[in-house]
């Protein structure tokens, strides 16, 4: 049979496994109020246009507009009962760069349902 520890041995080990929880405890909070203060991306919203429609009103083809150091992260949906809002976003630099130019993209999105007779419409910035 395994042997105890006894007195000062056992309250050494707890001490040790505290102090190692308790380190680990702030590691984690101080890492989710980084991600949730600082963010690891910050992205911004965009000027958009809708160009396309499918013929069955599920696929929709956005025109956007940003600049050459901006990174399209997606178009977000939201669809309702009488419309469908389309808001494009960008990652934006993390330094502000002299040289960016203005670009214009096309991204597609798939809706749940068909369009139909539904408003569609961008947000703008």
């Amino acid at each position: 049979m395994a042997e105890r520890l006894t007195g000062e041995a056992r309250d050494r080990v707890r001490a040790s496994a505290l102090t190692f929880v308790g380190g680990l405890t702030i590691l984690l909070v101080a890492v989710g109020l980084y991600v949730t203060l600082v963010g690891s991306e910050q992205t911004s919203v965009v000027p958009s246009t809708v160009v396309a429609v499918s013929d069955d009103g599920r696929r929709v083809t956005v025109e956007l507009v940003h600049r050459t150091c901006e990174v399209p992260s997606g178009i977000a949906v939201d669809e309702r009962a009488d419309e469908v809002v389309l808001t494009a976003r960008v990652m934006a630099p993390t330094a502000e760069d002299d040289e960016c130019l203005p670009v214009t993209t096309r991204e597609s999105v798939t809706l749940t349902e068909p369009l139909g007779t539904r408003e569609l419409r961008t947000t703008r910035p």
